[in-house]
């Protein structure tokens, strides 16, 4: 057997073997790049508030109303201020799951429950199952095909890889052997009396073959989840041998501020020294701890800045910015926004969806392909 039928083989096998699971991560790819913007859509009866009239409640007073609602038994988790004063807060209740049961993503966690408040009244707008919550769904079924990520995250990582190797085959077996394959190889020469299986063969190796740079890069940033193993080896490889250069104040212990004032004094803080910031993310210990880590995070999440105060004293206790890192760290904290396109904006949105569409037909069309010469009736 020679080479070429050799990648025939590969190429059909491994279509036949990962094409489902590459459609499923296409297409809920396709929903993920652009999740930001349907939220608020979507949500706009639990996202955004209907008169912004007023101060808003200080962020004690609305903390006591979402533990009063979740109970002793639920402590707040975290706690998600948009920049827009329109938006509501989000408040968020997780725990682990302790015990090993179950196999799916579910499972995971023992609760997970959120809260959109408005500020300016202290009302409970709606109250979520967030692990029922259809988009967090969607991203569990891209991430691990809802199972455990234990469990899902290696399959999705292998079938990862083998949608690599067929793309890489399928350059090989499409690239044009004369001028004459040329002229039908980089665009459709469909006519009027064009068969339906000449259609597909196109759409299949011609589409293939434009989404060839962005099924790599999407595929290739996925794999950075899948396997950890490979980003901390990246990093390892891009990493200079400076220190990351981090801004850490020494924790003191004397309150200038009264206790009852900490959480405010540092929202008040972080809206003054990140102004410009989309969000801003609290994130608080599961234990009982005096330190909260604040995120101020923008469009493209690389650019996110955490900090870390302590919450009895307003005191920054650590700051940690993208600029301050390594090369490989940098690159490990972009790879999210490469991942989707957000890189590059709404231009890169838009080709990330193009890509994961594109890449979710061409397991349809490579089947479409093989049934028909199965079949015997051939292009």
């Amino acid at each position: 057997m020679d080479l070429r039928k050799r990648l025939i083989a590969i190429h059909l096998w491994i279509g036949l073997l990962s094409g489902l699971v590459v459609m499923i991560l296409g297409l809920t790819g396709c929903i993920l790049v652009f999740v930001d913007e349907i939220k608020p859509l979507v949500y706009a009866d639990r996202m955004h508030v209907s008169s912004t009239s007023g101060e808003t409640l200080s962020m004690n007073v609305m903390m006591q109303k979402a533990q009063g609602i979740w109970g002793k038994d639920k402590p707040v988790s975290a706690l998600e201020i948009d920049n827009d004063p329109i938006q509501t807060w989000h408040f968020r209740a997780y725990r682990e799951n302790d015990s090993k049961a179950g196999n799916w993503y579910w499972h995971e966690k023992k609760f997970y429950e959120s809260l959109f408040m408005n500020p300016y009244t202290g009302e409970l707008v709606f109250h979520e199952q967030s692990e029922f919550e259809f988009f967090r769904v969607i991203l569990y079924l891209h991430w691990s095909l809802l199972l455990k990520t234990e469990l899902g995250q290696p399959v999705v990582g292998v079938v990862t890889l083998l949608y690599v190797i067929s793309l890489l085959t399928g350059l090989y077996l499409w690239w044009p052997k004369n001028k004459k394959a040329r002229r039908v190889r980089f665009w459709f020469k469909w006519k009027k009396n064009t068969g339906l299986k000449r259609r597909n063969y196109d759409l299949h190796n011609i589409l293939g073959f434009y989404v060839m740079s962005l099924g790599l890069i999407i595929a290739l940033t996925g794999m950075m989840w899948a396997f950890p193993m490979l980003d901390r080896g990246v990093q390892n490889v891009l990493n200079l041998s400076e220190s990351p250069k981090k801004t850490k104040v020494a924790m003191v212990h004397s309150l200038p501020e009264p206790k009852s004032s900490g959480l405010d004094f540092i929202f008040k803080e972080i809206k003054k020294k990140y102004p410009t910031a989309k969000a801003y993310h609290f994130y608080f210990p599961a234990k009982q701890m005096s330190t909260v880590t604040v995120l101020a995070s923008y469009d493209q999440t690389f650019k996110t800045v955490t900090n870390r105060y302590d919450v009895l004293s307003g005191q920054l206790l650590e700051t940690s910015r993208f600029e301050d890192g390594r090369i490989g760290e940098k690159f490990s904290a972009m790879n999210y926004d490469i991942h989707t396109g957000n890189i590059l904006g709404l231009p890169g949105k838009i080709l990330a969806f193009l890509g994961s569409m594109i890449s979710a037909s061409l397991p349809l069309t490579g089947f479409l392909i093989w049934y028909n010469r199965k079949k015997g009736k051939r292009i």
